[in-house]
């Protein structure tokens, strides 16, 4: 139950930032925005939905 409205808000969080915040600034904002989550869960969550952050390939 609590992974799927973390799912949720994770996929609302990286939408609204263009698909481009990773682990540690989705975490940072979730956790701003009083989401309290563990950041080791978030990165579980991530992976599960194929969502990751932009590289910088420079």
């Amino acid at each position: 139950m609590r992974d799927q409205e973390l799912k949720e808000q994770i996929t609302e969080v990286y939408q609204a930032n263009h698909r481009v915040y990773g682990a540690r600034k989705l975490w940072r904002q979730l956790n701003r925005q009083d989401h309290k989550v563990a950041r080791c869960t978030l990165e579980r969550l991530m992976r599960g939905a194929d969502s990751t952050g932009r590289r910088n390939t420079s």
